[in-house]
């Protein structure tokens, strides 16, 4: 019998974390309906069928606790908690460790010993470990702690070294089954979790506090130190995948109207590659591109395009003035003998409209509700850096609607070889988009991720670049969830 491949094991974990993701969506849905609703029910609400619902939860009993689990998570990870009247954001338990002090007066590096040691102060917990997510999303490193933890624990579904709150559900019952008796209490940090904090012994509600104090001390102490990154690295990087590794923003987040997950492939070797987003007042801006060329010199022109990008959006909303700032330095900076792929796009939360410029390629791809794909291919301009740029582009704009799903992506996605030949193509794309719960950034993004990876074993001849914006549900839906 032959060896299963990491990418075909990394791909069977995501299938069925995906599918319990889907399960108990559906779940939380049809029972806030019908709170009688039976298995098999649930099961046709996911689109599965009642053998995979059973290979996951034995029973009744354990799918309502998985649906309540996750109904927690989700009070503790999404946006409603930041609206929240005065008052009414106080701790669910008096936890030990207050971020400033900790910063204060902890070295950077010795930070994960520190949090350990107040988790290991708590009532009834006798052991105490923290684990990182690793870049590729694959393994979870013991960063902190001892006690009998094991070095690695796989990860059923990450976005880069970034949990969603989806993938926890599937990681705690991953954990419960390798580790019986063990607390998990995800670090979140704005919708996402950056890491867990496990203990044995613990009591609930305090460990989650300290995780969540976990999460903000780790995410600011990682500007001085790089015991941290270390961490999250299980192999050596190029100077060039360094330099990428340092410009990328968080892999999951939350804008108004919408969820988003970004990512490179693989991560560690070319290094012209980027993506990049951040939400202003008047809108968001969400970006990727492919710099020509590879190792240092193609990472030192994809950060100097980042940059005009970053310093050009501060006083605008016009994606063409960006584009220009762009195009401008580009061409300078090479002197003419560069060019690039871009889309830079922004997204407005209250009309639910995206507006873009795509130079080169690949253009966005939309994926509706019942799963048909449509590449936006209109007014497709030149590469940036090209001397045929025209001087004021047309901005395209679509309005995206409640199923939808925004796919942003490099050539070097589609253009994906099999091993049975031919690439990935849109195609596979679509069909890998079809396996992702439908509300899902960032279940999206590791679906296509793991398409691109099992589609041949040998490494990327081009980094992977993905971007995922998804339309929050209606409010009609979202009040189902509790």
């Amino acid at each position: 019998m032959t060896e299963e491949s990491p990418q075909r094991r990394r791909r069977r974990r995501s299938d069925a974390a995906l599918n319990r993701t889907k399960i108990v969506e559906a779940a939380r849905h049809l029972l806030a309906d019908e709170p009688g609703a039976s298995m098999a029910a649930v099961a046709a609400a996911a689109g599965l069928g009642r053998p995979t619902l059973y290979r996951h939860f034995e029973n009744r009993e354990a799918l309502i606790d998985a649906v309540r689990r996750q109904e927690r998570d989700d009070a503790e990870a999404n946006e409603l908690e930041f609206v929240r009247p005065a008052g009414e954001l106080a701790h669910r338990a008096p936890t030990p460790l207050s971020v400033t002090e900790v910063l204060n007066k902890v070295p950077p590096f010795q930070l994960g010993d520190q949090i350990v040691a107040e988790a290991q102060r708590l009532s009834g917990v006798s052991a105490a470990a923290i684990y990182l997510c690793d870049l590729d999303g694959t393994t979870l490193q013991r960063m902190s702690g001892g006690g009998g933890f094991p070095r690695t624990l796989p990860v059923p579904m990450a976005v880069g070294p970034e949990i969603p709150r989806e993938g926890v559900e599937p990681l705690r019952a991953s954990i419960e089954e390798a580790l019986p008796g063990i607390v998990v209490a995800p670090m979140y940090l704005r919708g996402r979790a950056t890491g867990v904090l496990m203990a044995m012994g613990a009591a609930d509600d305090a460990l989650r506090d300290l995780a969540a104090e976990a999460a903000a001390v780790l995410a600011l102490a990682d500007e001085y130190t790089d015991a941290i990154g270390s961490a999250r690295r299980v192999r050596p990087t190029s100077p060039a995948a360094e330099i990428q590794q340092n410009l990328l923003p968080p892999r999951i987040l939350r804008i108004g109207g919408a969820r988003v997950a970004g990512n490179v492939l693989p991560g560690y070797d070319i290094g012209g590659d980027w993506f990049d987003y951040a939400e202003n007042r008047d809108c968001a801006w969400i970006g990727i591109a492919d710099t020509e060329g590879m190792g240092p010199r193609a990472a030192g022109l994809g950060a100097v395009i980042l940059g005009a990008f970053r310093a050009t959006r501060h006083d605008t909303d016009d994606p063409a003035r960006v584009v220009r700032a762009m195009h401008e330095i580009l061409r300078e900076v090479s002197r003419g003998r560069s060019k690039a792929h871009v889309t830079i796009a922004t997204w407005s939360g209250p009309t639910s409209t995206v507006r873009w410029l795509t130079c080169g390629e690949h253009a966005p791809v939309l994926i509706d509700a019942a799963g048909e794909l449509e590449v936006l291919g209109d007014g497709v301009l030149p590469q940036i850096g090209a001397a045929r740029m025209p001087r004021d582009p047309e901005v395209q704009s679509r309005r995206l609607r409640d199923g939808d799903r925004l796919l942003l992506l490099s050539d070097a996605i589609v253009d994906r070889p099999l091993a049975a030949g031919g690439t990935l193509g849109l195609e596979g794309v679509r069909a890998a988009v079809a396996k992702a719960p439908m509300a899902s950034a960032a279940g999206t993004l590791r679906a296509v991720e793991d398409a691109v990876r099992e589609a041949i074993h040998d490494p990327l001849s081009d980094d992977s670049t993905l971007v995922v914006l998804v339309p929050n549900p209606a409010v009609s839906e979202t009040d189902n969830t509790g």
